[in-house]
């Protein structure tokens, strides 16, 4: 396509990372820091006009009732709300969180990031016992590096089939209902659900560092002092690195469509 317009959205920095990054031949970019889908960005997108719309991880809330300007955009976005659903009903829709390659090059730059984060509170991972709920592709890829530097690590989970995948990885693992029972140092979340109940809060007093992202695991009448919400690590720790990651999803994606 000559003279492809681009439109990327969002305040993560790997998206203004990746605006750069696609700011090369015949692509034009916007690039918007924004949070909600606001008046704003509706002229933005009916000036513009754009080929190709990126949107954040999360879906932007809608502040207007008519999204303008995306006609005959192509949209890649992470996920999206009901209400984004039927407004890009339409629309040529592609999820990167669906594309194997970047959940797992991203998750890798997940574990990175908590560590990154980690070290920045003074702490050495040696000798210290985290505790992981969930053994989804976050946490394989933070177990992997915490184990590799010396901690020693204990898998929650909730199904068979996740408990005996730890246990084939020599990793200590029990169900997540018995995990107040088992003694750590931290105690790090990456189910994407609201699950920590007042039973769980009860058991549970070491720190407790949330990977899963908005809107964390605390049921919503649970309240903690040692509680950190840690969303967007890579796009905080290393965006340049997750704009390439998200970069080669996109353009990979759209390569692909081409050739079908």
């Amino acid at each position: 396509m000559v003279n492809e317009k681009w439109l990327v959205i969002g305040t993560d920095a790997r998206l203004k990372s990746l605006a750069k990054k696609l700011s090369v031949g015949n692509r034009t970019v916007y690039y918007k820091n924004e949070t909600v889908w606001s008046e704003e960005l509706n002229l933005t997108a009916f000036n513009f006009q754009p080929d190709v719309v990126v949107l954040p991880i999360h879906p932007l809330p809608i502040q207007v009732a008519v999204v303008l300007g995306l006609s005959n955009a192509r949209i890649f976005a992470g996920k999206l709300s009901d209400e984004w659903k039927e407004v890009l009903k339409n629309h040529d829709i592609h999820y990167y969180l669906q594309d194997e390659s970047f959940i797992w090059k991203n998750a890798q730059l997940t574990a990175e990031g908590f560590v990154s984060f980690f070290y920045n509170t003074k702490q050495a991972v040696y000798g210290k016992k985290f505790i992981i709920t969930g053994f989804g592709r976050v946490a394989k890829m933070l177990a992997h590096v915490l184990k590799n530097i010396g901690g020693e690590v204990c898998i929650a989970v909730r199904s068979h089939v996740q408990l005996n995948e730890a246990k084939a990885f020599h990793y200590e693992a029990v169900y997540l209902d018995q995990v107040g029972k088992v003694k750590g140092d931290y105690f790090i979340n990456t189910i994407p659900a609201k699950w920590f109940d007042e039973k769980f809060n009860d058991a549970i007093e070491m720190p407790i560092y949330d990977l899963a992202s908005s809107p964390g695991c605390l049921k919503d009448d649970v309240k903690r002092s040692n509680y950190d919400l840690l969303p967007a690590l890579p796009g905080k720790y290393f965006p340049q690195d997750a704009a390439h990651v998200l970069y080669e999803s996109i353009i990979g994606q759209i390569r692909g469509s081409e050739e079908c």
